[in-house]
């Protein structure tokens, strides 16, 4: 569905991942954008380079240090990119595989909404 973005009220919106002509607001926006810090390297994109994180810092390392690491990363990045959320908690889990999954739970400043969101690593 194209959304009219003539009639968008909310202060912040953008186009929806994975989609053509879908905006998000509110905590969907928040959502969002955490998902890009999240799974974005610092640099890699060249009209921001401070967006995302360092994480490639976590790789390679064993699944306790590196879920501790990226906790410290994203508890630092998150609030300084995405200032409409608040963390309420961080943590990560092993896989059966090697990877570890991390689950991030935020609330919406202004509403006091909460949602989780997360990332494999």
């Amino acid at each position: 569905m194209i959304t009219d973005t003539t009639k968008i009220t909310e202060n912040t919106w953008q186009h929806k991942r994975n989609s053509i002509g879908e905006t998000v607001t509110g905590i969907e926006d928040i959502k969002q954008c955490i998902d890009t810090i999240l799974t974005v390297s610092k640099g890699d994109i060249p009209l921001m380079p401070e967006l995302g994180t360092d994480i490639i810092k976590a790789i390679g390392e064993n699944a306790e240090d590196a879920i501790d690491i990226a906790k410290a990363i994203f508890s630092k990045e998150i609030p300084k990119q995405e200032p409409r959320a608040e963390l309420v908690d961080i943590s990560g889990t092993k896989t059966e595989n090697g990877r570890i999954n991390l689950k991030i739970q935020f609330k919406e400043k202004t509403t006091g909404i909460t949602e989780t969101t997360g990332t494999e690593l």
